[in-house]
């Protein structure tokens, strides 16, 4: 029997490189729900004005300056002008390269501003590096809303699996051949405990959470918990809403479901690993492959 291969480093290796394709995915996912959030809200929405905004970069707040709605019979917010105003901004809408507002759960978010003077042709002016000007937009209908939800959040978790799945699938059918011809001791749980590891940042992350739930600390976690797990956005964002600023107002019916989606890529990587190993592949049944690549898969 030839030397038997270095399992548990060669586990972390692997749990280390299924990591690094999570955060690929990732990428990939920010990519897709932007670009399909800035086709839906161009396609249900409404341009009914502009805001003018001043970011304060040193304080990280943003202020509206000034609103613009247009009338029955106004189509450009050149024409009209509106009192300026010094409201706070609050709602933390994305905003395209253009200045308009992209976000579909925050379009039209502001209230209109109260406007005591009468309508005039506006000058063109420069703005300060600071200010720029951004549409408003009427709301996404809720069906709409929820439609681009599920679509998300289907192929974002469709990015999510394939890579991690594909690199244990491949090599599950490799220790497959191994053990057949005694190269190495079979381990059919190899898988999960590579997922298990890939998986320790989300779970540290979670238990973070979960004490900032409690009130120990980071009273605003949930935030940052929703940057690190984008690629479960449409799920936070249809479960929790927009608009849950504290951790401790999250129920926990919610933090369980936010338990189980740590749970995904251990399972993910114990599921790819063993129809690898067993020489099931899922693309065959649903795709034609040639009988050459098949064996030249295999070899």
């Amino acid at each position: 029997m030839s030397q038997q291969p270095n399992l548990p480093i060669a586990n972390v290796k692997m749990a280390v490189n299924v990591f690094l394709r999570t955060i690929f995915s990732a990428v990939l996912s920010i990519i897709l729900y932007m670009s399909l959030m800035m086709i839906v809200t161009g396609l249900s929405t409404e341009s009914i004005g502009e805001r003018l905004v001043e970011y304060d970069e040193e304080a990280g707040t943003t202020t509206v300056l000034s609103e613009i709605y247009y009338s029955d019979t106004t189509t450009s917010a050149s024409t009209t002008q509106a009192t300026t105003s010094s409201t706070q901004a609050v709602d933390g809408a994305s905003t395209s390269a253009g200045g308009g507002t992209t976000s579909p759960t925050a379009a039209g978010a502001a209230e209109e501003a109260a406007t005591t003077g009468t309508a005039s042709t506006a000058t063109t002016t420069t703005l300060p590096s600071n200010q720029r000007w951004e549409s408003i937009r009427t709301e996404v209908p809720s069906g709409t809303l929820l439609a681009f939800n599920i679509v998300a959040q289907v192929l974002m978790l469709i990015l999510l699996i394939a890579l991690p799945y594909s690199k244990l699938w491949m090599q599950g059918d490799k220790d497959s051949n191994m053990v057949q011809f005694k190269h190495m001791e079979e381990d059919k749980l190899r898988g999960l405990k590579v997922g298990l590891m890939a998986a320790v940042p989300s779970f540290l992350l979670y238990v973070v959470l979960f004490l900032s739930k409690l009130g120990l600390f980071f009273p605003q976690f949930i935030f940052t918990y929703r940057l690190f797990n984008f690629v479960f956005l449409p799920l936070l964002n249809s479960m929790l809403g927009t608009s849950v600023q504290l951790t401790a107002d999250v129920s926990w019916p919610s933090m369980l479901v936010l338990l189980l989606t740590v749970a995904v890529i251990p399972f993910v990587c114990w599921l790819g690993y063993l129809l690898g190993y067993k020489h099931i592949s899922l693309s065959e049944k649903f795709l034609y492959v040639s009988p050459q690549k098949k064996k030249k898969r295999r070899r």
